[in-house]
């Protein structure tokens, strides 16, 4: 994967972008090199004419229409297709100029390493908790703190963030965020003490809530065909993370030992922060704030990325909008009931998503079995017990079924649109998490939710991105995700409150909030399928 992304920065990047920001040194060479050949057939031109000059019309030697008369022509008209400007929309310039290319494959990839570090550092304390407790003899209550502090920062950072892409550009916060991720990863793998651990989450949290405001980056450079595999390729990433933390931690975990593993899995921000250096600027973003130069900087470089020729006198055309209030912008009353609907839908689900999160390894170790027929744990409640091996296996199993549940979720979504597949998908949900409280194969239960939960997490992100406009994407999407993290925390803290004492309950609490991911599911009425992204509100 690592020897994938280095490719592509050799390959379509490198050479062509040494010293400057991408758009502005790429777009002036590219400018100057056909300058010179421009030039160059220009001097050509002009000496054949001087020699035409001595040749009266129809002499031997010059051919019909060759005179010196017909090449002023010729030239008057060449100049005239210069300046001729042809303004297009900028869906027109994605969806039947530049279309899909490398610089959507590279922000692809971009989104996926982001999306891979953010669950990746979620699922990592699911797996190091264990260990801490045995050596800083935590308590449950603290336990439940290390986990829900990365929670509470990402909620209370990525709306503030949201906005500030909104105003001031998508790229600065990939970059910015990337770095605060790795910072607080090296941190936590040299805490002397937990609460200094608990405070380099925190710095965590805050990076994951910067990178995930610039997001909306991936999908405005991308066509509107192909909005559902840039999403997609985000959320495998979720899973991919979590698995390979799980896969990792079956080979690594022991022998490096947790503050190494834990420094390890800063890398990939590495890897995102090195891929965003060589990003241009979303041209939606800059269109709509009337920066007409800088977006054509960026759309040049996206198009000689994808090796395509721009027609001579291209504009796209541009907007000029007052920046407006949070609130007015978010709720406005064309959108109040997409909010509603897709804040229930994401909180409802990634309360689920979540609480499975730190669920999984902790009902693992203590071998949980349901509610009912015989259920409970054959291990005494939070011991001194690290994850077995087989956990390990089976905890991988599990989050693999989510990976699955992604790609599934994908394809219903490009077959059958977005609304009949996540009305569907939620209800089997509400089924699958009621098979928990049986107690059956522990491993076979927790994966199909798991799957379902994944399927569901996919369609409702390809809906979420696809409903606002550029002006305010990053701020609605970045409150929209408030919610959703406002249901992790719920269901994370839950898990903690409720496993040990009350698992009946915390099964109860996954079933409600499937159900009202369905209600959400009922509440929203738009199919998203066949429109085309918007970037300001209809006058």
């Amino acid at each position: 994967m690592i020897a994938f992304f280095f490719l592509f920065i050799y390959r379509y990047s490198l050479f062509s972008l040494c010293c400057d920001s991408p758009p502005d040194m790429s777009v002036r060479f590219f400018r100057w090199f056909m300058g010179m050949i421009h030039l160059e057939e220009r001097r050509n031109l002009l000496q054949d004419s001087d020699g035409a000059d001595n040749i009266s019309d129809g002499s031997p030697g010059m051919g019909l229409g060759e005179g010196p008369d017909g090449l002023q022509k010729d030239h008057q008209e060449e100049r005239n297709d210069e300046e001729r400007e042809m303004i297009v929309d900028i869906n027109t310039l994605y969806d039947d100029i530049i279309k899909i290319g490398p610089a959507q494959y590279l922000s692809w990839a971009l989104g996926f390493v982001i999306l891979a570090t953010e669950f990746g550092e979620i699922a990592l304390l699911g797996i190091l908790i264990p260990m801490l407790r045995c050596e800083w003899d935590l308590t449950v209550g603290f336990e439940g703190a290390i986990t829900l502090t990365i929670y509470l920062t990402y909620f209370l950072s990525v709306p503030v963030f949201g906005r500030v892409c909104d105003r001031f550009g998508r790229r600065p916060p990939l970059l910015v965020g990337s770095l605060v991720v790795s910072i607080g990863g090296v941190l936590s793998a040299a805490a002397p003490s937990k609460w200094v651990f608990l405070l380099c989450r925190v710095i965590t949290g805050i990076g994951i809530g910067i990178v995930s405001a610039g997001n909306a980056i991936f999908l405005e450079i991308t066509p509107n065909t192909h909005r559902v595999p840039c999403v997609v390729s985000g959320m495998m990433g979720v899973y991919f993370g979590k698995l390979a933390v799980s896969v990792a931690g079956y080979f690594l975990l022991r022998p490096l030992g947790w503050r190494w593993f834990t420094a390890l899995a800063g890398i990939p921000c590495l890897i995102a922060m090195a891929i965003a250096t060589f990003m241009p600027e979303s041209p939606r973003y800059l269109i709509v704030w009337g920066k007409e130069e800088e977006a054509m900087a960026s759309i040049r470089f996206i198009a000689k990325l994808n090796r395509v020729s721009l027609p001579p006198g291209l504009r796209v055309r541009v907007y000029d909008e007052d920046e407006g209030s949070f609130f007015r912008d978010v709720f406005a009353k064309d959108r109040i009931r997409h909010v509603i609907a897709l804040g229930l839908i994401l909180g409802s689900n990634l309360c689920v998503v979540y609480g499975l999160v730190v669920f999984l390894p902790l009902a693992l170790m203590s071998h949980f079995c349901g509610v009912v027929g015989g259920g409970g744990m054959s291990v005494p409640p939070h011991t001194c017990t690290e994850l077995t091996s087989d956990a390990m296996a089976n905890l991988s199993l599990a989050t693999f079924s989510g990976l699955i549940g992604t790609i599934v979720g994908c394809a219903s979504s490009m077959v059958w649109g977005r609304l009949y597949p996540i009305r569907t998908s939620t209800l089997i949900q509400t089924l699958v998490i009621s098979g928990l409280f049986l107690c059956t194969n522990t491993t076979v239960n927790l994966s199909a939710a798991v799957f379902i939960t994944g399927v569901v997490n996919c369609i409702e992100w390809i809906v979420i991105s696809e409903v606002f406009p550029t002006k305010v994407r990053a701020s609605s999407i970045g409150f929209i995700n408030a919610i959703g993290k406002l249901g992790g925390i719920i269901g994370s803290s839950a898990v903690y409150g409720l496993l040990y004492t009350s698992p009946a309950a915390l099964l109860a609490l996954f079933l409600v909030a499937s159900g009202l991911c369905f209600a959400g599911t009922i509440i929203l009425n738009t199919e998203t399928k066949h429109i085309l992204l918007q970037d300001v509100d209809p006058k």
